[in-house]
């Protein structure tokens, strides 16, 4: 938990993260030692990206254990990009 916490205050790595996720679109999980950092490597990151038009603008995403209830996380993170997508077309 200590090493998490850590690379919270790190903001990079997990920027580097969501930049992984954001290169190929879509939605993406990263599974312990598949996230390439070894504070992770007890959890899991699932990440959507959003955008508009086609353009992908950002993208977020949860970071939980690895033994998380992926079939309800998977859909929460893809309807909220989905949603931001949405927002940012009609702002």
């Amino acid at each position: 938990m200590k090493e998490i916490f850590r690379a919270f205050e790190e903001k990079s790595r997990i920027v580097g993260l969501l930049d992984k996720s954001m290169k190929a679109g879509g939605i993406h999980i990263f599974i312990g030692c598949e996230t390439g950092s070894s504070e992770f490597n007890g959890c899991s990151l699932i990440a959507a990206t959003y955008g508009n038009e086609g353009n992908i603008l950002g993208s977020l995403g949860v970071i939980g254990p690895m033994r998380m209830d992926y079939s309800r996380i998977i859909p929460l993170v893809d309807y909220t990009a989905k949603l931001v997508g949405k927002v940012i077309k009609e702002g």
